[in-house]
């Protein structure tokens, strides 16, 4: 199975995409007509309002500290965002590079809740000056609930030319809508629930729900959802809520649709200020390509399961990794575990589903997906053995992922065979691949249980 781990940066990539695909810079958010989130809205014609612009920004200095200055001084509205003007000043002795919204720094939030926008990216020699903005698109920032700006919180990463970093911390800027803005009001709940927002973007919100099905160490899960946009893409949406003192990672790993695990390892990491919100996505379509569903018998999505860790910014765990089952009523939650089983011992069983070409066509990699079943009592990991996998006899390269299974679950597992080994050894569909040998190890913790090398038989 192809690894994908999801970086802070793109853990909103459902709603950016959805947003992207909906509406014009006229068609932004308001809450004033949204229904309770705990009711199921009417079908109408509805659609959201406008971004609101009367929010300003007195100058206000964020960092003045190790001869760095930095001062927010306005914000400046668009058609299509609202821009955050900066200037720094470097006098440190050194020169720096100043990072905010990155994939290893990203601290940023608006009104309470952690978003994905406000990327910067600039160099200040010794003795210099810039000025600089920071954007926020307001397609970014509605299905969150935010139609104006009350409060922005910014992290900046600095680092000189040998590679030390220096982190801000999150820095808070107050606008004249902070004092009259309403911080007890979920505007996440009211907004992504409401039919306005759905018309707007063209989504459907088939599952929502404000159950606690998680609160450890100070974060609690306020709702979960179920959103598919138009194109028939289905991501989960988890809403958390630190109410620590202190920014906490919460990462997520060991997904599993329906059932059957797909994802062992950690899939994404989320930074939440102390006292924010943060809404975890998790798009199924990259953790199963569509194309497989059928193949493994998904035809709905009956139930997604996670785990959900803690940890602090030093990477020391708050809260160790916890199981969380999102089930949608009346929806079929059933896989297919079928195939032609290619091993069987000490109650570990592997299943061929066969070899598939790549369903997006951009690539001649072919892709052999297996089911993994484990009944033996025991918490197992199954790896493959290194550089082990040969195609009609000719050792060709790849790639394939760990799966973690506790007793009775099940797993995907996916090898992906690489078009170039492939196109050298004369092999150009998966009608050509006759025999596959590849080498596994089944682990229990540190302790090798067996060491099997497989041999997968296709055509004649």
């Amino acid at each position: 199975m192809k690894t994908k781990l999801m970086s802070v940066l793109l853990a909103a990539a459902m709603l950016s995409a959805l947003t992207a695909c909906g509406g014009s810079s006229g068609n932004q958010p308001s809450t004033e007509s949204n229904p309770p989130a705990s009711e199921a809205p009417e079908k109408t014609d509805e659609t959201l309002g406008v971004f609101h612009k009367d929010a300003t920004l007195d100058e206000t200095v964020m960092v003045d500290e190790g001869g760095v200055k930095i001062t927010a001084t306005g914000l400046t509205y668009t058609n299509d965002s609202v821009e955050l003007g900066l200037t720094i000043e470097n006098n440190s002795g050194k020169d720096l590079s100043f990072i905010s919204g990155s994939l290893g720094y990203s601290c940023n939030s608006i009104n309470g809740y952690m978003v994905e926008e406000g990327y910067l990216n600039c160099d200040v020699a010794n003795g210099k000056k810039a000025n600089d903005t920071i954007r926020f698109s307001y397609d970014a920032l509605m299905l969150y609930g935010i139609d104006e700006i009350a409060d922005l919180e910014i992290g900046f990463d600095m680092t000189d030319d040998d590679y030390n970093h220096t982190y801000s911390g999150p820095r808070q800027v107050k606008t004249s809508a902070f004092d009259a803005h309403d911080y007890e009001m979920n505007y996440y709940q009211e907004t992504i629930t409401s039919q306005a927002a759905q018309n707007t973007y063209e989504y459907e919100m088939a599952y929502f729900s404000q159950d606690t099905l998680y609160e450890q160490n100070g974060v609690k899960l306020l709702s979960s959802g179920l959103m598919t946009n138009r194109n028939g893409e289905t991501a989960l949406l988890l809403e958390l809520e630190n109410t620590t003192d202190s920014m906490v990672y919460v990462s997520t790993s060991d997904i599993g649709i329906n059932g059957l695990k797909v994802n062992s390892s950690t899939w994404s990491t989320h930074a939440i200020n102390a006292g924010k919100h943060s809404i975890v996505d998790v798009q199924l379509a990259s953790v199963l390509d569509p194309a497989w569903w059928d193949v493994y018998g998904i035809s709905e999505v009956g139930s997604v399961s996670l785990s959900l860790g803690q940890s602090n910014g030093d990477g020391v765990e708050l809260a160790a990794d916890t199981p969380v089952e999102i089930v949608i009523p009346d929806a079929s939650a059933a896989f297919d575990p079928s195939g032609q089983e290619v091993y069987n011992s000490s109650g570990v069983r592997i299943l061929s589903k066969g070899v598939y070409a790549d369903p997006s066509g951009l690539s001649a990699d072919l892709n052999v997906l297996l089911v993994v079943e484990n009944s033996s009592g025991k918490n197992v990991t199954i790896d493959d053995v290194y550089d082990s996998l040969s195609v009609n006899g000719y050792m060709t390269s790849y790639l394939c992922s760990s799966q973690k299974l506790g007793s009775g679950e099940s797993a995907v597992l996916d090898i992906e065979l690489m078009d170039d080994s492939l196109e050298e050894n004369k092999i150009a569909s998966p009608s050509d691949v006759q025999e596959i040998e590849v080498g596994f190890e089944i682990k229990e913790g540190s302790t090798t249980l067996d060491e099997p090398t497989i041999t997968l038989p296709f055509g004649e």
